[in-house]
């Protein structure tokens, strides 16, 4: 399943998502996850984080973007499992307005804070991957959590993976 919010002055300029295999090497860890977001020439990269702990371990990096300017995301989500094909994996990609950049109880995306809401369930086989890309304008100003994650796997695995960058829309 794929749905889109938008709420409060967003403008989805495109979305993409494809799911493939691409190869590699395996790492200790169940995903190797990349997000990407880029604004008017400031970039940042958040890589694979895990919770628990609550908000994972990792300090969020933070982008500036002016209300009203486009913010491209990709990401990438690759299985480095390689037990065999983990069922059932829940993919969730969002976009939620926040109270304080490196806030860590992540706010609901399906809630009123919610601006981008994008899942989609998948079995991925060792080194299988899924990867999105998006381009949208936030109008109002606010902090927000750009967020990438798995669902589904905490029982079978002990955590969830995730990527999270932080946006501060002026």
């Amino acid at each position: 399943m794929m749905r889109s919010r938008f709420l409060g002055g967003l403008a989805i300029c495109g979305i993409g998502v494809a799911v493939g295999m691409i190869s590699g090497r395996a790492t200790a860890e169940h995903f190797d996850v990349l997000l990407h977001v880029e604004v008017a020439g400031q970039q940042a990269n958040a890589f694979m984080d895990t919770t628990p702990p609550l908000g994972g371990v990792n300090k969020r990096p933070v982008v500036k973007v002016k209300a009203g300017e486009e913010v491209r995301v990709k990401w990438r989500m690759k299985s480095a499992f390689p037990h065999g094909t983990m069922k059932g994996v829940g993919i969730h990609f969002f976009v939620v307005r926040e109270d304080e950049i490196g806030q860590k109880p992540v706010p609901d995306p399906a809630g009123p804070a919610g601006v981008v809401d994008n899942s989609l369930v998948m079995d991925f086989a060792p080194n299988g991957v899924a990867v999105g890309a998006l381009r949208f304008k936030i109008e109002n100003p606010g902090n927000y959590l750009v967020r990438v994650q798995s669902e589904d796997t905490h029982q079978e695995h002990d955590h969830e993976h995730f990527g999270a960058i932080d946006l501060q829309v002026q």
